[in-house]
């Protein structure tokens, strides 16, 4: 477990985790950018999203490279929960200038379940959160029960996300990370929304690990990103 986090790193480690993670933000942020105009990129049944109050976006771990490159910028009100160790900083950085606006930093032992209950009055006041049900270690397509929880506990709709990629680029990862092929097609699949009760729990989780596993569609979709 890394000894320092974002909340009690030294004060004069401070101006290098400040440098460290505008730098690593924004090369992130560069790399989505790179990747997203040399790519089209379709979204399939954007109704799902804009008809929804809020939502909880769930996508696995091995497709969040072609969630933040067909995603780059959240308009509406969001909070994440995220890792809160100090070489996480450009990721939150990242996120920050991608549009959420509140960060829910917890772990197990490091505030995790303050972090919990945070997101939990958030998407009561009607916010919107995303989650990736295998993470942040897997195993890879093994679901965890924290975005079925959350929804049980506030009502609000889980809309899982599937891709259709060409090509099979690879990160060495241990999730191994999907990237769109240069001048591909990327299709971006919403799919309808999940709510979640004491009597679907299991039923609901077996349907969300479907619907978040990639697909094969000829339906063509718009290129205009929806209201997320």
């Amino acid at each position: 477990m890394p000894k320092y986090t974002v909340n009690n790193i030294p004060i004069f480690l401070k101006p290098f985790l400040f440098i460290f993670g505008w730098i690593g933000g924004f090369c992130l942020c560069f790399i989505n950018i790179f990747f997203r105009n040399l790519i089209k990129i379709e979204y399939i049944h954007p109704e799902h999203v804009n008809e929804s109050r809020n939502f909880i976006l769930t996508v696995w771990h091995e497709n969040l490279s072609l969630y933040f490159i067909s995603h780059p910028k959240f308009r509406r009100k969001h909070i994440w929960l995220s890792f809160p160790f100090w070489f996480m900083k450009p990721v939150h950085i990242m996120k920050k200038i991608i549009g959420i606006q509140e960060i829910a930093y917890g772990a197990s032992g490091h505030d995790g379940k303050k972090a919990l209950k945070l997101v939990i009055q958030r998407l009561s006041e009607g916010w919107s959160t995303y989650l990736s049900p295998d993470g942040p270690q897997g195993p890879v397509r093994v679901m965890k029960n924290g975005a079925l929880w959350m929804s049980l506990q506030t009502g609000t709709p889980i809309i899982p996300i599937s891709f259709q990629v060409s090509g099979n680029w690879r990160a060495s990862t241990w999730d191994r990370k999907h990237y769109p092929p240069f001048f591909s097609t990327l299709k971006v699949i919403y799919g309808a929304p999940i709510f979640v009760t004491k009597e679907n729990f299991e039923e609901m989780k077996i349907l969300l690990s479907r619907e978040m596993t990639n697909k094969s569609t000829s339906v063509k979709g718009i290129t205009t990103l929806p209201n997320v």
